[in-house]
């Protein structure tokens, strides 16, 4: 989040950082604690037993009470180490707020972001395909989770995996040749080619650079991570547009295959079949798993809203075990209570397809995508007004077994 996209009467960063050196790290920890269980325990009272326009205030207080989160702090810390989960590990202990190590490819240059989202915040949501060495740091989903501090609205886009970008003159990627490479590619670019560590901060800077999107927190889960946190959570409900049947090698294609066999309507999913769910082939390719993966986010928005506001704090110590993030337990509680302050039906957002991209074959035969920049500008600006894909009635559904017949 840039400095001019602070809101309301609140303390710019450095204000807040010089305040917060008046009390031991340990002791303002505590109070902070302290202060969230009261404030979401008197606020979640309220909202409980009142009208929906009395739980948007109560949302809202919350919001003012903690503050917009601050901008990404790994722009003024030095690198934390290379090994990950000892970095992930260490949040409380190594007197450091950020997670994701800091590293050269996190300097880009000025996002070109419209001026109406300068007041809004971005998070990154990244599935990670890491089953084995070969696929470690391949993101399977990709979505950006954009909340607006002024009147308390959400939206969400998400990126597409074979979007083809290019990769900025850093390090020797260009002398290796690599000049572009899919989105769903960049993070294992950056750890392979540039040394652990690099992976998320070369993501940021290419989502600033290609798409104008300062990213200022973000959460990444594996696959056995994500079914780990839904049964967890005791499963999530998600609304099934369309019946699917389908058949997944999650360990080899000698093995027998783990079938999905889904209903329409709103089904209660444990963690195997969320999973299967979400990465799905069903229907007309990444357009109708984009939705699916919308619709899944959409069930833990649904989670946190059934635990209203005195639930956040439990629900995101049950989710951080299984996430790697930069998001701390205040900017957990802030972002969460968007949730709680939008009917799922009202918020909005996009996904990054056609028109805004067409197809292309690289040079070595690679099908991919290709972004319309100036399309893609128009959808981010008007992104708050705009129905979100997986809420959207599908005017039709293909054959169950459409996924089966094409293999």
């Amino acid at each position: 989040m840039s400095r001019g996209s602070w809101s309301g009467n609140s303390p710019g960063p450095h204000a807040r950082q010089r305040a917060a050196l008046v009390l031991p790290r340990k002791r303002r920890l505590q109070l902070l604690g302290l202060g969230l269980l009261l404030t979401a325990a008197m606020l979640g009272t309220w909202a409980v037993a009142s009208p929906d326009h009395l739980r948007h205030t109560a949302a809202k207080s919350l919001r003012d009470a903690i503050g917009p989160p601050q901008p990404p702090v790994e722009l003024v810390i030095n690198h934390i180490g290379d090994d990950d989960e000892t970095a992930f590990a260490d949040r409380t202990t190594t007197g450091q707020s950020v997670i994701i190590p800091h590293a050269d490819a996190a300097a880009p240059a000025t996002p070109r972001q419209p001026p109406d989202l300068s007041g809004v915040s971005f998070v990154l949501l990244l599935g990670a395909d890491n089953r084995d060495a070969k696929v470690t740091g391949r993101t399977d989903t990709m979505m950006v989770g954009a909340f607006r501090h002024s009147d308390g609205k959400v939206a969400a886009f998400s990126v597409p995996r074979d979007l083809w970008i290019p990769l900025p003159d850093i390090g020797d990627l260009h002398d290796q040749g690599r000049t572009h490479a899919r989105m769903s590619s960049v993070v294992r670019v950056g750890e392979v080619r540039l040394g652990p560590g690099q992976g998320l901060p070369l993501l940021r800077r290419i989502l600033g650079e290609q798409l104008g999107v300062q990213i200022d927190r973000v959460a990444s889960i594996d696959l056995a991570g994500f079914v780990g946190l839904v049964d967890d959570l005791g499963g999530i409900e998600v609304d099934v547009e369309c019946p699917i049947k389908d058949c997944f090698w999650i360990n080899g294609t000698d093995q027998p295959c783990d079938m999905l066999d889904i209903q329409a309507g709103r089904v209660r999913m444990d963690g195997a079949t969320a999973l299967k769910f979400a990465r799905s082939r069903h229907g007309r390719g990444d357009h109708d798993r984009t939705r699916r993966q919308q619709a899944v986010m959409l069930g833990f928005a649904r989670k946190v809203r059934a635990g209203g506001l005195r639930g956040l704090r439990d629900l995101w110590r049950q989710a951080e075990p299984f996430i790697k993030t930069d998001i701390a337990t205040d900017d957990a509680a802030y972002y969460a209570s968007f949730a709680l302050d939008n009917e799922l039906r009202d918020i909005r957002g996009f996904a990054i397809r056609h028109p805004m991209t067409a197809r292309h074959v690289t040079e070595d035969g690679k099908h991919v995508m290709l972004l319309d920049r100036p399309a893609f500008d128009r959808a981010l600006a008007t992104m708050f007004d705009n129905e979100l894909p997986a809420v959207r009635k599908p005017t039709r559904c293909a054959d169950a077994d459409a996924a089966l017949s094409a293999r």
